[in-house]
């Protein structure tokens, strides 16, 4: 019973999905298993800055936020965002099923991450966000840019970091992406249309 409670937990495949559940997991139930603390990105990077001498805190709520790595004593939180959750222009991918609703929780991340970066900002505090995509390519890039931050030698740029705040198919495989800064959410400074897509057509890419 431990076992299965422990695969259970494990990211699942769609054949696993089929041998354990009779059937594959709808799009909702294989985003409700993905975890929202303690990713992969997020373990390298506290590794990686606790082999520098940093000490951290993590998850510590202040304020209304909960930031992924806290430095209390500096007054700088760190966050690595998902690139499919919080809207990465480079890798974000609409989703083909329930169109609205995953058009809507963008949107409603985006705002709350930009909420979020002004009351700390505000309380004075240093933000720095980073795309997991950066962590996991550049582990020692981003490693760098956190302690640059707590050193003072680095100002945040979180208000200018690019993301997608809406993609709209407006016609047969054809969409519109909106881009906005994070310091300004609601202003689309670009709208791009062209072929959808596709988190596959990107991983081909790369």
């Amino acid at each position: 019973m431990r076992w299965l409670e422990w695969r259970m937990r494990k990211p699942i495949t769609e054949a696993h999905a089929r041998e354990v559940h009779g059937r594959a997991l709808t799009r909702s139930e294989q985003m409700a298993r993905i975890k929202g603390a303690n990713t992969k990105p997020e373990m390298a990077l506290r590794r990686a800055l606790w082999s520098r001498g940093m000490r951290y805190r993590i998850h510590a709520r202040t304020l209304a936020s909960k930031p992924d790595v806290f430095f209390p004593a500096k007054r700088v939180a760190v966050f690595v965002d998902g690139c499919f959750w919080h809207g990465c222009p480079l890798h974000y991918a609409r989703p083909r099923t329930r169109e609205e609703f995953w058009s809507a929780k963008l949107v409603t991340n985006l705002e709350r991450d930009a909420r979020t970066s002004a009351m700390l900002a505000e309380a004075g505090w240093s933000v720095l966000r980073l795309w997991e995509h950066e962590v996991v390519e550049d582990l020692d890039g981003a490693t760098d840019r956190v302690e640059q931050i707590v050193r003072r030698k680095a100002a945040p740029t979180w208000p200018s970091q690019l993301r997608v705040r809406r993609i709209v198919e407006i016609a047969d495989r054809v969409e519109r992406r909106e881009f906005v800064l994070l310091g300004a959410p609601t202003d689309v400074i670009e709208a791009l249309e062209g072929p959808r897509v596709t988190a596959k057509a990107r991983a081909k890419k790369r």
